[in-house]
C-alpha cells in the first residue's frame, strides 16, 4: 500500500472514531429524581423501573443485578442516575426516553434546591 494512502486510511478510521466517541459523550446524563420500580405499560412498553425529574420522566434499563437490587431499595426515594440516552420509539408511546444506567446512587437529598 502506498504511504499516502496508508495516512489516509489511517485519519479516515480515527475520524471515524472520534465521532463515534464524541456522540455516545452527548448522550451521557447525569439526573436525580425519584426512582419508581414495579412500573407496568400497555404492550409491556417499560423498562419497569422510572426516574421523574421535574414533571419529565426517563425509563431506567439496568444492565446488572446489583442496579436492579439496588433499584429496589431506593423505590420511591431520590436517587442519581448516570447513563447513557437513547431514543425508542414505541406504539403506545410513541417516543420512549431510556437511560442505560452505569451508575446509581441514593440522592444527597441535603444539597438538592428547593
Amino acid at each position: 500500500m502506498h504511504p499516502t494512502r496508508f495516512l489516509i486510511l489511517v485519519a479516515l478510521i480515527f475520524s471515524i472514531a472520534f465521532i463515534a466517541y464524541a456522540q455516545a459523550q452527548a448522550n451521557q446524563l447525569v439526573l436525580t429524581g425519584t426512582l419508581q420500580t414495579g412500573i407496568m405499560a400497555p404492550g409491556a412498553e417499560t423498562t419497569g423501573v422510572t426516574l421523574t425529574v421535574s414533571n419529565s420522566s426517563y425509563e431506567l434499563d439496568l444492565p446488572t443485578n446489583e442496579l436492579k437490587k439496588l433499584a429496589q431499595t431506593l423505590s420511591g426515594k431520590q436517587a442519581t442516575v448516570k447513563g447513557t440516552l437513547t431514543l425508542k420509539q414505541g406504539v403506545e408511546v410513541k417516543q420512549r426516553r431510556i437511560i442505560t444506567v452505569t451508575s446509581l446512587e441514593a440522592a444527597n437529598v441535603a444539597s438538592q434546591p428547593k
